[in-house]
């Protein structure tokens, strides 16, 4: 039966249209990744997030996250209310039955500050995707491994054996942050360019084509203070949203954090997937002024395919330096043009 699961994962993959981009639990840990405009929001932060998911069906999607975002601070517009730019890079690696997609990408966003309201961002994001088809790990109802004496015959999936072709991707994305941090808000779309990959030895078939549909983002929370009147705990509920404007997937999360360290929280993913999730906050990590977060998720299905895992598995860790970026370029007036 898992090998039957498998094989109807890998095919939705490639004959049909689908939800393409991996599934995280906790998306307010990599927000840089759904959005590129969440780029140098803060100081330099490093992510990195393993993700797997429906343990104990084969095949099933196995994620690793790398993400690294940072303010670029320059003296020409260290005082400027609208030139506050930062920059971005992720790398994910995703794994679903014989398929994996791997990709990578730069981001650029600018943050125009207002005192009044808070921080407006808008950000960019660039990069290459690649796919790919592992025939070792492509399986018939039998059992049978593809290009190993199977009944997997046709010539346009065994010449896309071990064939990773790349394509081009982009991402747009909108953000903002209260003047007191409290609030949050985002809104993105990612793979413009609607990336066509094609292995077929005749194209006309439409067997092994994959298209990348682009998908939009909505994500968004609030940080209630003094939680139940106790100045030691804070209530953080949230909202993550994801459509490929055919399906789509809302993600409610309420997480209770004490002061400002250790926490814990529960998330409903709608009609899928119930999680507890936990954490704990490191503060002036090595004396400075540094932070470490680690976070771990446990998801129990409630759909169908609850017969047939034992649950999905997520973790992250998260450090931001104790530093921001100095300035070093600044104007020398010329006394010349005075």
């Amino acid at each position: 039966m898992k090998n039957i699961i498998t094989v109807l994962l890998s095919l939705s993959v490639l004959g049909a249209i689908a939800q393409q981009d991996p599934q995280f639990t906790m998306n307010f840990a990599n927000k840089l990744y759904n959005n590129p405009a969440y780029a140098g929001t803060n100081k330099i932060c490093a992510t990195g997030i393993f993700r797997q998911q429906w343990a104990g069906i084969e095949g099933a999607p196995r994620d690793i996250l790398f993400s690294v975002h940072s303010p670029i601070n320059l003296k020409i517009w260290e005082e400027s209310q609208w030139i506050n730019p930062g920059v971005g890079f992720t790398f994910i690696d995703d794994e679903i039955g014989p398929i994996s997609t791997n990709g990578f990408k730069a981001a650029i966003a600018n943050h125009f500050k207002f005192s009044s309201i808070g921080t407006i961002s808008l950000g960019f994001g660039v990069g290459t995707m690649g796919v790919r088809i592992d025939g070792s790990k492509m399986r018939t109802p039998d059992g049978g491994i593809a290009g190993q004496g199977s009944s997997i015959q046709d010539p346009n999936i065994l010449a896309a054996m071990g064939n990773r072709q790349y394509g081009f991707d982009m991402d747009f994305g909108l953000y903002y942050q209260s003047a007191d941090e409290k609030i949050f808000a985002g809104a993105s779309v990612a793979h413009l360019t609607k990336g066509n990959f094609s292995f077929e030895q005749d194209p006309t078939l439409g067997i092994t084509k994959y298209q990348v549909q682009p998908h939009a983002y909505f994500m968004g929370g609030y940080r209630m203070n003094n939680f139940l009147g106790s100045e030691d705990w804070d209530l953080l509920p949230s909202a993550f949203v994801k459509t490929e404007f055919k399906t789509t997937q809302v993600d409610i999360n309420v997480r209770a954090i004490k002061q400002n360290k250790i926490w814990a929280g529960v998330s409903w993913r709608f009609q899928d997937a119930a999680a507890l999730m936990g954490g704990y906050n490191w503060h002036n990590v090595g004396g400075g002024k540094g932070t470490a977060k680690v976070g771990f998720s446990y998801d129990i299905n409630t759909s169908k395919l609850f017969k047939h895992n034992v649950g999905s598995f997520e973790i992250f860790v998260n450090y931001c330096f104790g530093i921001t970026p100095k300035p070093k370029i600044s104007i020398h007036k010329n006394p010349l043009w005075l």
